[in-house]
């Protein structure tokens, strides 16, 4: 039977196409030959039933056969491509030993590590070499000596020297975001990667993998168990550039698609498609539908890499749905993960450095941004994240990667993904007499990495909240009629992998380009005049992502003054209500940059100023009392005085000696 399963393999390999294939890879120095496993089926189905059954001796005539073909030692045969792709949940006891295919995320990858596969043993009494080919996963040493005048059981020793080694490597993949609704644990699976094919992929990357599932015994202190773990010994793995998620869409799908970029409705269908269960908040559905249609990166010719991705903050009074949006998001994105800034670790949403449990040396495991690479993570209780955690991700949000330093591993992981992050006011409700963005829970360094900030806000209007009960009395009575969306979420799921896996806007409409460019300047005018600067280049360039984003959920390939004007008003909007100096009633972007408007800087100084005179007065520290009175002179509010000198004192540039004085701390 080996004998007939090497001829039909050799029969396979001598191939005209497999020759030229080989021919190439002899002159390229590489050790292994893919073929795909339809050619395999159509050249002999017995062949083909003879792998998924017992790939091991398969593999190991296929390999023999190469070896004699190429006269290249340790040449491989790789088989991709089965029909059949089995979900790592509904791996079972009758797929052990056989030859099965898998998708997922790779979440770790071990160091590469050279394994022995011929040892070389020198006998201590004669001196004689001993070579021992390594079979299984177990070290074996010789039995006794090969010299027929010694013959003794030894000692040996290992000469490395003369020892043939190949790569090793241990991967972990783990179940898609897109196979996981309704809640459900992701399950893993280990794998091993020999050869040329480590370091094919990293954590994060989508992968196909091919490969023979074994199992091992378990142990519980040095007994046996009767349960075996599972590995998967790789043949084939294939990085998956546009993710597993395009899998869903059929060319029914893709016609009905194409049918849908002629109606002129399209764009506020899909607006409509958002969490219709939640009554109203349309900026914020108009805001999220962009999200994740998104736009491509600009890629520079010096390298520079200016990113696709919008982020958005919702901050919202207790009960505005701000969980249910995210929630329904994470669920209906391509990619899209769900999680809670109160369970969350800076090591859980980046990257965490683990013991490799297959090889014992220390590993990255993937966070959520990372598993979320072209996709949407949605950050629940953003604001409940400690400092050190939320300063993790500042990187991920700008440059879209995670520079990870740790256990000795230096490493660069992608994390290119939108974020959606919802908080609450940081006294609990909002307060119409203070800045909304002073009363945003987060550091300024951490908001002004969010393109749009959004306030949902619970206040009494008599029209709008006789409709919101009656929305919500219907919903209990008669559900389907009330929650009716245009696209359903699975349709609409659907349309945003087909508009983001097809459509790329081109920003080349004049107009439109006129449009941005005078807002921009227009708006920075009136700081030329005296007054608070309204936007920055950070405001431009979101600006610029959202008309793209517009284009793109008309499925059209090019920006138009509409897009344009949406896009602005869009940003219009989030700068009038989060960016609103309330005292002075203008726009002051520095209230979302820094946390404190003009009208406070030049405040915030004149104190200062005050201070140091009256250290001066009374020998070094200023009584707060005589501050507040000279303050008040200029017409400066005592409430501010106070609140200004606390919120010094946390920075640390100013102390008090005394309960009743204060001094600068850097003088």
């Amino acid at each position: 039977m080996e004998s007939e399963l090497k001829e039909r393999l050799e029969e396979f390999l001598h191939g005209k196409e497999i020759s030229k294939e080989l021919r190439k890879i002899t002159a390229t120095g590489r050790k292994s030959l893919v073929v795909e496993f339809e050619n395999l089926l159509e050249f002999d189905k017995e062949l083909a039933k003879g792998l998924l059954d017992a790939p091991s001796g398969f593999f190991d005539a296929a390999d023999a056969v190469l070896e004699g073909i190429t006269k290249i030692p340790g040449m491989r045969l790789r088989v991709k491509g089965l029909p059949e792709i089995i979900e790592i949940r509904h791996i079972r006891a009758e797929h052990v030993s056989e030859f099965i295919q898998v998708e997922g995320i790779m979440t770790r990858s071990g160091e590469v590590k050279p394994e022995a596969k011929e040892a070389v043993f020198k006998c201590r009494r004669c001196g004689e070499e001993n070579r021992v080919l390594q079979v299984g996963e177990f070290f074996r040493e010789p039995l006794s000596c090969e010299n027929p005048n010694c013959r003794k059981k030894g000692p040996f020793d290992l000469v490395v020297e003369s020892t043939v080694f190949r790569d090793w490597q241990s991967i972990c993949i783990q179940e898609p975001p897109e196979k996981l609704r309704g809640g459900r644990m992701p399950r893993r699976l280990d794998g091993i990667i020999r050869d040329d094919f480590v370091d094919k992929a990293v954590p994060g990357n989508h992968v196909t993998i091919t490969g023979v599932l074994r199992v091992f015994q378990e142990r519980q202190r040095r007994e046996r168990r009767t349960t075996f773990r599972k590995i998967l010994f790789v043949s084939h793995i294939d990085v998956r550039q546009k993710g597993i998620e395009e899998s869903e869409l059929t060319e029914e799908d893709e016609k009905k698609i194409k049918e849908l970029a002629k109606d002129p409705w399209l764009r506020n269908k899909i607006i409509q498609s958002i969490t219709p269960a939640i009554h109203g908040y349309e900026v914020v559905k108009e805001a999220i539908a962009l999200q994740v249609f998104g736009c491509n990166p600009l890629e520079l010719p010096d390298g520079t890499r200016i990113r696709g991705d919008t982020h958005i903050l919702l901050c919202g009074d207790p009960g505005t749905a701000k969980s249910q949006i995210l929630k329904w998001m994470a669920n209906v994105a391509p990619r899209g993960l769900y999680t809670s800034g109160m369970k969350a670790t800076g090591a859980g949403l980046t990257a965490a450095a683990v013991r490799d449990e297959i090889s014992g040396g220390w590993t990255l495991e993937a966070g959520v941004l990372v598993i979320a690479d072209g996709g949407l993570a949605s950050i629940d209780e953003f604001e409940k994240m400690g400092q050190d955690d939320a300063a993790a991700i500042l990187e991920s949000m700008e440059q879209q990667t995670i520079s990870v330093a740790k256990a000795g591993i230096i490493a660069t992981l992608n994390t290119r993904t939108g974020i959606l992050a919802a908080t609450n006011p940081k006294f609990g409700r909002f307060d119409k007499n203070i800045p909304p963005a002073q009363q945003l829970a987060l550091d300024p360094v951490m908001l002004s990495r969010f393109d749009l900030v959004l306030l949902m806000r619970d206040e009494p209007r008599a029209d709008y909240d006789r409709s919101m009960a009656q929305h919500i009395l219907q919903m209990h009575t008669a559900p389907k009629k009330v929650v009716k969306a245009p696209f359903d979420p699975d349709f609409l799921r659907k349309i945003i992998i087909y508009a983001r896996k097809n459509i790329e806007p081109k920003m080349e409409d004049r107009e439109a380009q006129k449009m941005i460019e005078n807002f921009f300047v227009d708006w920075r005018k009136v700081a030329a005049e005296g007054a608070p600067l309204p936007i920055t280049v950070r405001q431009l360039e979101a600006l610029i992502r959202l008309a793209k984003s517009n284009a793109r959920m008309r499925l059209s390939d090019r920006v138009t003054v509409e897009d344009a004007n949406r896009a602005i008003n869009l940003i219009k909007t989030c700068l009038k209500e989060a960016g609103m100096d309330t005292e002075a009633n203008v726009v002051d972007i520095d209230l979302l940059m820094t946390g404190i408007p003009k009208s406070q800087r030049e405040r915030r100084q004149r104190v200062l100023e005050i201070i140091k005179e009256l250290e001066g007065q009374y020998g070094g520290a200023a009584p707060i009392e005589k501050v507040k009175i000279q303050a008040g002179a200029e017409g400066i509010r005592e409430s501010f005085v106070e609140w200004m000198i606390d919120e010094e004192k946390k920075r640390g540039y100013l102390y008090s000696p005394t309960p009743e004085t204060v001094s600068r701390a850097v003088r």
